[in-house]
């Protein structure tokens, strides 16, 4: 209980730690001028990430086009290091 404890007190950093990430990728077609946070899971089995893991999610917008332009996902160990990120 005291990860889940850790994570509600902590979200802010959590989702700051995963906005740093997702502004670090050099992808040619980053169009997201708006980043909503949206979730921090914590993942205790999948097929091909490390678990338990920390996963948040947060929702990409561009204002240009008014729309959802894709989700990033970060997965970080219980420690806040890096295992894996994934841009949809």
């Amino acid at each position: 209980m005291d990860l889940h404890k850790n994570i509600v007190e902590n979200k802010e950093e959590f989702y700051n730690l995963a906005i740093q990430y997702y502004n670090n990728i050099e992808y040619e077609f980053k169009e997201a001028d708006s980043i909503i946070p949206k979730s921090i899971s914590i993942v205790v089995d999948h097929e091909f990430i490390p678990t338990p893991c920390i996963k948040i999610k947060l929702e990409l917008y561009s204002q240009d086009q008014q729309k959802k332009t894709g989700n990033y996902y970060l997965y970080l160990d219980m420690a806040k290091h890096f295992i894996d990120e994934f841009l949809t």
